[in-house]
This record gives structure tokens, sequence and C-alpha cells, in this order.
């Protein structure tokens, strides 16, 4: 199967499959409102999902609607019915009794809004799978909660699946323009809400646990002075942290390099790097490079050390030497891990480059150990989301590029942010003040809004492709149109110097255009309906035309579309020979759209011919012979 299939198969078997997708919308549904469960169950991020998947047309709306409300009435049935059966008792028992803060504020919820909390706890997130239970505790009769129960379940699921079908019919547009953007912007906005509702889940995990935690490996490392040795310096403020650092720094490279040693021989994990480098290369196309470049060169060096000689003077001219060693021991070990972890996985140095993963991660990640503290309580948690977001989109840029691969990038990220987390606690031990964050935010955001761009200017060949070897011998004759119009097929074969035929071809009144991406997209923006429209661009193997040539037939645009072929002999090119009209998208977006391919291909044949050169059928198409010196 080719790599970009993948999209519509799952496409055709959710359209397939309506009940097993209902099914699984159910499953969902029921465990986003399941007690406890729901809490950190992302069901929501799934619903919103499923609204883009019918926005796209794919799923029907009221099917989505039904199965997504049962699931809701159901799972908040089953809460009630634990909470109406053991009363009081449930507040004791194990796993409820670890949770005394959420089950607080679901009674003060309950208790201030009465039964109208069981509609309006549908839509709040952190007291929604817990209000049934209380309200089974409080022996709501079974009739009335039933009643309000199904109401709010029948209004909950279309308020989480319109935002994700607004977004998907506006991804429908989009397609219009460029699918694979399109796709490419679905897939990092379910990344950008995945990894949000996964810091929130973690940091409202530890934080409130942090102190007991750090207290208890305290009292350990007391009683056990030599395996405690390791972590005393981390968080005993009386002892030296220089020792410790240095200790579970050596523990952390051991380990990574253990474990890439083990991943480089495991035939599963290959196989799973395999499919997730198709998985992105789905995404190759001239429209998605230019925007998920600016993404990979967010973790250029260029900008990590920019970062870092800012922060460092801002520090050293504040006099905060304490937060000055352990941001440059951050910062500089983590580069020492970064270079030897790409030396592993790519089998040699790279000193300077766009994948050092780990100093990223590490460095944004202590970064916001920083500045959190100077924060809001109800607000510590945004600079580790934004750190965790921008990390997230990094390694997605490293993994479309190819610099990694997926195990590499994933244990980088892992690792980065448990090495910023040791360092962070260490100097957390040791300073408790908090000092002034703007100055500390101010260059976080413009070098990260700036210095991306400038690393894309001086070092341009940081984000050049190199597709896998099983990639780039993949050889299929398809190429992908601009918008939604399938596959056209690669059914002329051409032999000899594409520019005697160019020159042939204008003879016959032939034109060549430019090659464009972004610009025809503008262009189609700024047309009016019966001037001069642009033809927009197709997609080979990832790359555009080689050569692009037009000719009016009637009412009728024909465009010879040439690329370079996969043999490895000199001047062989693939191409097709695709037919469009003027169309209009959106109201205001004139271009040629595509009508069908060429079938008939006489009135080709006597243009190349009268041309000069040879046209002939093959079994596997036609042949085009480019001699030197064609007619006049």
């Amino acid at each position: 199967m080719e790599a970009e299939g993948w999209v519509k198969d799952v496409f055709d078997w959710v359209q397939q499959n309506p009940n097993w997708t209902g099914l699984i919308i159910f499953g969902f549904s029921f465990l986003e409102s399941l007690l406890l469960v729901g809490i950190i169950f992302p069901g929501a991020a799934f619903l919103v999902s499923l609204g883009a998947l019918i926005g796209l047309g794919v799923l029907d709306f009221y099917s989505a609607w039904f199965w997504a409300s049962f699931g809701g009435f159901a799972g908040d049935g089953i809460s009630y019915w634990i909470g109406y059966h053991y009363r009081e008792k449930l507040l004791t028992k194990w796993p409820i009794n670890r949770f005394p803060n959420l089950i607080h504020n679901g009674q003060r919820f309950f208790k201030k809004y009465g039964i109208i909390s069981i509609i309006i706890g549908r839509f709040v997130g952190p007291v929604r799978p817990i209000i049934p239970a209380i309200v089974g505790i409080m022996a709501m009769p079974v009739k009335r909660y039933v009643a309000i129960s199904f109401l709010a379940s029948v209004l909950w699921a279309p308020f989480y699946l319109l935002p994700g079908i607004l977004f998907g019919s506006a991804i429908e547009s989009m397609a219009k323009v460029a699918v694979k953007l399109a796709g490419l912007a679905l897939v990092l906005v379910a990344l950008v809400w995945l990894t949000f509702w996964l810091i929130q889940f973690i940091y409202q995990l530890l934080v409130p646990r942090a102190y007991r935690w750090l207290s208890r490996m305290l009292a350990w490392s007391q009683k056990h002075p030599k395996l405690g040795h390791i972590t005393s310096g981390l968080i005993d403020p009386r002892q030296p942290e220089t020792g410790s650092l240095a200790m579970m720094a050596f523990i952390l490279a051991i380990f990574t390099v253990l474990v890439i040693v083990f991943m480089a021989g495991n035939q599963w994990l290959i196989g799973w790097n395999q499919a997730s480098e198709g998985f992105f290369y789905t995404f190759h196309n001239p429209w998605t490079v230019p925007p998920m470049r600016w993404l990979l060169y967010l973790g250029h060096d260029l900008v990590i050390w920019l970062m870092t000689g800012f922060i460092t003077a801002w520090l050293i001219y504040r006099r905060l030497y304490l937060a000055l060693g352990h941001w440059l021991i951050l910062s500089l070990s983590a580069y020492v891990f970064s270079v030897i972890i790409c030396r592993m996985d790519h089998g040699r140095w790279h000193l300077i480059a766009s994948h050092h993963a780990f100093w990223y991660v590490a460095v944004i990640a202590f970064w916001a150990i920083l500045v959190a503290g100077a924060y809001p309580i109800k607000w510590r948690s945004w600079p580790y989301i934004l750190t965790a977001v921008l990390s997230a989109l990094y390694l997605f840029a490293t993994l479309f590029f190819f610099k990694l691969s997926l195990p590499v990038a994933l244990l980088s990220g892992i690792m980065a942010a448990i090495w910023a987390m040791v360092v962070g606690i260490a100097f957390r031990t040791r300073y408790r003040r908090q000092f002034l964050g703007l100055p500390l935010k101010l260059i976080f955001m413009v070098t990260t809004l700036t210095a991306p761009l400038a690393a894309w200017l001086f070092f341009p060949g940081s984000s050049h492709i190199i597709k896998p070897q099983w990639l780039a011998q993949q050889d299929y004759n398809t190429t992908t149109g601009w918008a939604n119009t399938g596959k056209q097929q690669l059914d002329i074969h051409i032999s000899g110097d594409l520019q005697v035929l160019q020159n042939g071809l204008v003879q016959q009144g032939w034109q060549t255009l430019p090659v464009k991406t972004w610009g025809n997209v503008i262009a189609a923006l700024a047309a009016s309906k019966k001037g001069d429209l642009p033809l927009l661009s197709y997609v080979h193997k990832g790359e555009l035309e080689h050569v692009l040539m037009t000719k009016k037939h009637g009412e009728q645009l024909w465009a010879l579309r040439i690329w370079p072929d996969s043999s490895t002999q000199p001047n062989q090119w693939s191409a097709t020979v695709t037919r469009h009209k003027r169309d209009t998208d959106l109201w205001f977006f004139h271009h040629w759209g595509y009508v069908g391919t060429v079938a008939d291909k006489s009135a080709l044949q006597q243009d190349f011919n009268h041309a000069g050169f040879r046209f002939t059928p093959t079994i596997n198409g036609w042949q085009l012979d480019i001699t030197d010196a064609p007619q006049m």
C-alpha cells in the first residue's frame, strides 16, 4: 500500500462500519462519564475529533449524537448506582478516598446548584465524573435522576461535537486548497489538544503530592546513607548538589545508551518506526513543508544557543548566580546528551543540527521551572503546558523531516523532561524565593518567534529531507491533485532533453508555466472570475512538477505535468496530461479546476508529431522519444 493510502482507508472503514463506529463512540462516552475514570480518560477530546469527522462528511451526525448521548447516560447511570448503593460508605473506599478534594468540590457543587447540578455538571470537566455518584449518595429518587440525566446527556453530546464539526467544515474548505495541509492541520490540532490534556493531568497529579514525596525521599536517604547519597544532594539543601547531579546524569546516560542499543535491534520497534515514517510521509508536499520547517527550526542549535546566552546574560545582570549555575549545568549537559544520542541514532557526529531534541526539550522545560513560580497558583501550570506543546510540535517536525526515528525522538523527549525535573528539584530546594519572571518570559517568546527565522536563513540545509531507504525505493506511477480529485495516472514515459521538448511544444501553441505553491493560491484569491486564472500544481512522491506546460482546447485548459522518472538512466521522465475548466470555490477562490485526465491522446499525438517527436502506445501507456532537432 502506498504511504498516503492509510488516511483514505481509515475514512472508508468508518463509513463502511457504522455499527462498530457507534460502539466505539459509546465506549468513549461511557468511560468519559464513569466515576473517577472520566478524570483521566480524554473522552471529550475524542468527541471533538469525532465532530471533525462529521464536518468532513465521513460520519453521520445523528448516529454519533445518539451513541454519544447513550454512552454518557449509561456511564452516569453506573456512577449514580454506585453512589446510591454504597451511600456514605463510598467516601471511605479506595480509590474514592484518594481524592478528598474532588469529592468535597462535588458535594459543594451539588449543594450550591441542587438538582440543576446534574445538567450543569455535565459540561464542567472537573466535576462531571463525580456528580452522579454524589447525587446517588444524597439518595435522589431514581425516576427524577433518570429524567434529568437523560436530558443532560442529550444536550451534552452536541456541545462537544459542535467545535469539531465547525473545525471539520473548515478543514473541508481548506482541502480545496491543499488536502494534505488540511490533514496535517487536523493532526497538529489533535496533538496540541492531547498534550494540553496530558500536562494538565500530570500537573494536577504531581503538584499536591510533590512535597510529601520529597519528604519521604529525604527520610529514605537519611536512613540509607550509601544509596541515599545519590539523591540527598538533590533534596537536602544542606548537602552539595554537584555530586548527586553528576551521579544522576551518569545513570541517565547509561540508561539512555542501553535503551538505544536495545531499540536498534528490536524488529518490532523497527517495524513501528517504519509505519510512523509512512504516516509522516503521507503529509509531505510543498504546501506542508514550509510551515513544518518553522516548527523544526524551533529547536535548531542557533535558537537554543541564543536563548541560553540571553537568559545567562540576564541572570548575571540580576546577580542570580544560583539560578545561573543550574541553568548552565542544564543547558550544557543537555547539549552533550543530544550529541551522543544523535551519534548513536545516525552513526555520525552532529555538532550543529536541527534535531538535538534532548537539548531543546530540556532547556525549555527548565525555563518553565524558572518562571512558573512567578505566576498565581491557578496559572502555574501554563508555562509547563506551553513548553510541552512546543516540544510536541518540535518532535513532530523532527519525525516529519526524518531527522530522528520515532523511538529515539520519544526517548529524547522523556529523558530530557526527567533531566530538567532533576535539575529543577535541586534548584528549587535551594532557592525558594520567586524572582521577577517578565524578562525571562520576553526572552523566551521573542527568541521562539524570531530566532527560527534566522536559523532558517543561515542554515537552510538543516531542514533538507533525506527519505528513508524504503521510502526512496517506492515506485508508484500516480500523482495526487492539489484538491480532492483522486489520483492521476502517470501514463506517459519520456526519454530525452526536456528543454528540446519545451521548445518543440511552444511552436505548437503550448505555454510553459512557472511551478508555484502558495504563490498560485494567493493568485487564485486575487483573480477575477472571468480573468486570467492560476493553475495549481500537483504532487508526485512529495515533489511538484519539474515542468508544467499548458494549452487551451476550446473552453478547457490542458496541462502537461512532468516529473523525473524513478529510473537510474539520465533524461527519463514520467508525465500525465490533465483537463481543467474555470472553477470557483468558496465564492472567491478562482482557478482552473480539475475535470479529468486526457484519455484520447490523438490531439496530443498530433502536437508531438508536428514537433518532430515520436509518440507511440505501449503496454504501460505511451512512450515519447525526444529528438534533438524538432521540426520547424
